[in-house]
């Protein structure tokens, strides 16, 4: 008997294989979301479903435990993304939650605590001991995301855009447009319209790496970010009594770029850590439950 764990998010697709006593495996994949009512998004899904299925014995996965992006809670979308499951793990129980939701209880039991996730968005999350969801953020990028990789690399473009149309050339937009390959306005439009969201959110890497050399500019996109990573944790704490409940920071943007987390300690305090967990395997361990 198997158990297949799956963190599906907006960059990549990480999952992990266990036997009921260890990890048998661990692999990665295509980006998936739930976004079924989309055919792009349907047929990524039966992409990566078909690419993890390939590497194992799909035969022998009893259990799944699947965190998705965007999952719709309305009933017949999961049971249409079941299905597709079905197609490829024909005898697995299928679980699906929100990929932020995975993300909650790998790191803490209901009522224990906060998680601030960065990656390509961004949202924060409470489970309460009976089981109410507390959400703050999330909106997606075009109502939200602040802070986010997403938000980062649009924040990036933003101030070359307007360096460029004015001709007033600094460091920062002189460094991003050449490791971009930017001349003109053009360029940037086709990164930002012809491309998938991750695309931008890589962006972020090089903001990260100029700012740890001093660039004001992209010193100033990551603080501004952390800032509002940190009100994401302030909404939260507004509907929770009591002490200050422990924040686990986790996601590509709490992993790639230290300054980030160092401002949000400076402001939040020892209640913040960075998630080191991996979700995946937290995911094939929730699936045997």
């Amino acid at each position: 008997m198997l158990y297949l764990g799956i963190d599906a998010g907006a960059t990549a697709t990480k999952w992990s294989l266990h036997d009921g006593a260890t990890t048998i495996i661990s692999g990665k994949s295509l980006a998936m979301d739930g976004h079924i009512y989309r055919p792009e998004s349907r047929l990524r899904m039966h992409q990566v479903l078909k690419d993890i299925s390939s590497q194992i014995d799909e035969a022998r996965v009893i259990a799944i435990y699947a965190g998705l992006t965007g999952l719709a809670q309305l009933a017949d979308d999961q049971e249409e993304i079941k299905g597709i499951f079905r197609d490829y793990f024909p005898i697995a129980q299928c679980t699906l939650v929100l990929d932020i939701e995975l993300a909650y209880r790998a790191y803490f039991n209901p009522g224990e605590g906060i998680i601030l996730y960065a990656g390509t968005g961004s949202i924060a999350m409470h489970i309460t001991e009976s089981g109410e969801v507390i959400r703050s953020g999330g909106w997606g990028y075009l109502l939200g995301d602040e802070g986010a990789g997403f938000w980062i690399g649009r924040e990036a473009l933003r101030h070359v855009a307007l360096q460029l149309e004015l001709k007033e050339i600094d460091p920062f937009t002189e460094e991003l447009c050449k490791k971009l390959g930017i001349a003109a306005w053009g360029d940037i439009r086709t990164i930002v319209y012809g491309s998938e969201r991750s695309a931008v959110a890589a962006i972020s890497e090089i903001i990260a790496d100029l700012a740890a050399q001093g660039d004001l500019v992209a010193m100033k996109i990551l603080s501004l970010a952390a800032d509002y990573l940190c009100d994401l944790i302030t909404r939260i704490d507004h509907f929770v009594t009591g002490d200050k409940l422990p924040v686990a920071f986790s996601g590509g943007i709490a992993s790639g770029i230290p300054m980030i987390f160092e401002r949000l300690h400076n402001i939040v305090g020892e209640r913040i850590s960075l998630g080191s967990k991996d979700v995946a395997v937290a995911a094939s361990l929730l699936a045997q439950h």
